[in-house]
Protein backbone atom coordinates (compact mmCIF):
# COMPACT_ATOMS: atom_id res chain seq x y z
CA UNK A 1 0.00 0.00 0.00
CA UNK A 2 1.17 3.49 -0.64
CA UNK A 3 0.71 6.55 1.57
CA UNK A 4 -2.51 7.58 -0.18
CA UNK A 5 -4.39 4.33 0.48
CA UNK A 6 -7.20 4.59 2.99
CA UNK A 7 -8.12 0.91 2.96
CA UNK A 8 -7.02 -1.07 5.98
CA UNK A 9 -6.09 -4.71 5.43
CA UNK A 10 -7.58 -7.13 7.93
CA UNK A 11 -5.06 -9.93 7.69
CA UNK A 12 -6.02 -13.08 9.53
CA UNK A 13 -9.66 -12.21 10.15
CA UNK A 14 -10.70 -15.56 8.69
CA UNK A 15 -8.90 -17.24 11.55
CA UNK A 16 -10.89 -15.37 14.21
CA UNK A 17 -13.60 -17.60 15.65
CA UNK A 18 -15.68 -17.65 18.75
CA UNK A 19 -18.88 -19.47 19.64
CA UNK A 20 -21.22 -16.63 18.66
CA UNK A 21 -19.49 -15.97 15.34
CA UNK A 22 -19.58 -19.66 14.48
CA UNK A 23 -23.27 -19.88 15.41
CA UNK A 24 -24.05 -16.89 13.18
CA UNK A 25 -22.10 -18.40 10.29
CA UNK A 26 -23.92 -21.71 10.61
CA UNK A 27 -27.27 -19.94 10.73
CA UNK A 28 -26.41 -17.83 7.69
CA UNK A 29 -25.32 -20.89 5.73
CA UNK A 30 -28.56 -22.66 6.62
CA UNK A 31 -30.67 -19.69 5.53
CA UNK A 32 -28.81 -19.46 2.23
CA UNK A 33 -29.18 -23.21 1.68
CA UNK A 34 -32.94 -22.99 2.32
CA UNK A 35 -33.32 -19.98 0.02
CA UNK A 36 -31.46 -21.70 -2.81
CA UNK A 37 -33.50 -24.88 -2.35
CA UNK A 38 -36.76 -22.87 -2.42
CA UNK A 39 -35.68 -21.01 -5.57
CA UNK A 40 -34.69 -24.27 -7.24
CA UNK A 41 -37.99 -25.93 -6.28
CA UNK A 42 -39.93 -22.97 -7.67
CA UNK A 43 -37.84 -22.94 -10.85
CA UNK A 44 -38.51 -26.62 -11.55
Amino acid sequence: MNKEDTVVAFAGREQFTDALTELLRIGARNLIRQAVAAELAEFM
